[in-house]
């Protein structure tokens, strides 16, 4: 696997002690990636990770609790992102337009070198149902804090169901969009991928209304078996007339 830059480009705001931080966590993280795509994830120890990057194990556990954490840190980047601005986003207008314009502000925010990590992590996910496992169980964490944060501004209860849906739809949205743009090896770069997610959004409303008109089909019988028995049409009764032996109004045949 080609190495990745951990120069945290775009970070040069933060003070050097919080720089040095983030370049050995990303250190790590790049670590994980090779490691786990060069010799699979089952297969690769933390030690091995560790001394990857050349740090110790116990500062692999300052950054992250477990391996998988490390190898879906793009993921977390993303996520973490989103959450940030939410909270400190000032809601006005349709909730789900909210949401909507506070993730694509996030990832657009994301450091130039992340379009390269999220692809390799995207890709190691697919190839490692355990990973996949583990980043479903984290976006279900997004999830929940994504509800408790709105329930709060919005003054609603927690379990109102409409949060749920609506936290449950802009993460889907984005996946499946994220998805699209690593199948086709991240082409068009960013833009692409955000282009995908606003396109995502914007089909949610179709989505609820399309429907399908009723057909209504003739069965068609099985090979060898006769088909339904059409009902014959009744020809002309005459009524016969009373007299010797009849009764009046006895049908003819």
């Amino acid at each position: 696997m080609r190495r990745m830059t951990t120069d945290p480009a775009g970070d040069r705001a933060l003070p050097l002690r919080e720089r040095k931080k983030l370049r050995t966590r990303r250190a790590l993280a790049a670590a994980a990636l090779r490691l786990f795509g060069d010799n699979g994830f089952d297969k690769t120890t933390l030690e091995e990770v560790a001394e990857e990057a050349e740090v110790s194990k116990s500062t692999f556990f300052r950054f992250f609790p477990a391996k998988e954490a490390a190898a879906i840190e793009a993921e977390a980047e993303l996520w973490t992102a989103y959450l940030t601005s939410l909270a400190g986003r000032r809601l006005s207008g349709a909730i789900l337009g909210e949401l909507h314009h506070t993730l694509a502000a996030a990832v657009a925010g994301l450091d130039p070198g992340w379009d390269q990590r999220f692809l390799a992590t995207r890709r190691l996910i697919i190839a490692e149902p355990a990973l996949l496992k583990y980043v479903e169980h984290y976006r279900a964490g997004v999830r929940s804090q994504v509800i408790a944060g709105l329930a709060g501004k919005l003054g609603l209860d927690a379990d109102d169901l409409r949060l749920h849906l609506l936290a449950e739809l802009v993460t889907t949205a984005f996946s499946v969009s994220g998805r699209y743009w690593v199948h086709h090896d991240g082409q068009g770069g960013r833009p692409a991928l955000l282009e995908r997610f606003d396109e995502a959004i914007q089909a949610i409303p179709a989505s609820l209304d399309l429907s399908a008109l009723p057909v209504t089909t003739r069965r068609r019988p099985a090979p060898g078996r006769p088909g339904p028995r059409t009902p014959r049409c009744p020809g002309p009764v005459r009524v016969a007339r009373a007299g010797p032996g009849r009764r009046a109004g006895r049908p003819v045949r």
